[in-house]
Formats: structure tokens, C-alpha cells, sequence
């Protein structure tokens, strides 16, 4: 099909790169290794590239998405014996001897830069638990997702 459409003078690598840049951007186009056809019914790639756009303007339904997973993977506990998974403040997370992982949501980032907005959340819930101030310190261990890697870990969930 290429050599019957190349002009004298044209290189046939233009017919492959259109087909490419068709296959990948067109609605109705599909493709089975060197064989291209149209179909009546939206490529399955399209239908998730417009619902992940859909969902970049609708940053709470992503958000609540990773906040669901969250839970639901944390309900395992490993080697704590409780894990406080996207705590609102330190009244969420009990002051005890045992060990306990808490986990800050989306919305508390770490970053290298001083004051970011995980460490300022662990230091509030480090230090006190309600109005009260927290007695044993030592037992809490805090996770936080790195503010590098966030707007990957929200593209993966789109």
C-alpha cells in the first residue's frame, strides 16, 4: 500500500509515520500488526484517553479514588499494630505504646524544601493529640507520598 501512493522522489517512511500518528489519535481506527481497518464501535485506548481527560477536570473524583484505594489496601496492618491511614488531625490517631503507621493523604505532599506540608502535618499530630499534648512520641512512624511522584500516581489513577 505504501509503494502505491509514494511519488517518485517521496520517501515511504512519511506513509508509515501518518499511519502511526492516524492509528494513535483516530476514534474508529484500528490496528492488528501491519493490518489497519475502520470500525463502527471506539477504540478501547480512545474511551480511556477521554474518560482520564474527563477525569483531569474533575481533580476531587481522582482524589477520592486514590483516597478509597488507600484505605482499602491499609486495612492489612503488616507489623503495626494499627495503621491510620489519612488522618485530619491528631485527635485521629490514639496516643499509646503500641506502634502505629500513619498515613497523610494527597493533600500533604513531601518535598526537600523545609516547611512542606507533610512535615508540618506529622508535627501537628506529633505533638498533640487533641488539645492535649502526646506522650509517647516514639510509636507513631509517618508515610507520605513524595510531591515529585504525585501528579504520576494521579495520572496512573486517571
Amino acid at each position: 500500500m505504501k509503494l502505491g501512493c509514494v511519488l517518485p522522489g517521496e520517501s515511504p517512511n512519511i506513509f508509515g509515520d501518518a499511519l502511526r500518528r492516524l492509528s494513535s489519535g483516530a476514534t474508529y481506527l484500528y490496528q492488528d500488526g501491519a493490518r489497519f481497518w475502520y470500525s463502527t464501535q471506539p477504540t478501547v485506548t480512545k474511551l480511556a484517553e477521554d474518560r482520564a481527560e474527563q477525569l483531569k477536570r474533575n481533580v476531587d473524583a481522582v482524589t477520592q479514588e486514590l483516597d478509597k484505594r488507600l484505605r482499602a489496601d491499609l486495612r492489612r496492618t503488616g507489623d503495626f499494630t494499627r495503621v491510620h491511614p489519612l488522618p485530619q488531625s491528631g485527635q485521629d490517631v490514639p496516643d499509646d505504646l503500641d506502634a502505629r503507621l500513619v498515613v497523610l493523604g494527597t493533600d500533604h505532599p513531601y518535598s526537600k524544601q523545609p516547611g512542606n506540608p507533610a512535615e508540618l502535618a506529622a508535627k501537628t499530630i506529633l505533638e498533640t493529640r487533641g488539645n492535649t499534648p502526646r506522650l509517647f512520641r516514639n510509636t507513631l512512624v509517618f508515610l507520605a507520598v513524595d510531591h515529585a511522584r504525585l501528579q504520576d500516581l494521579e495520572e496512573a489513577v486517571r
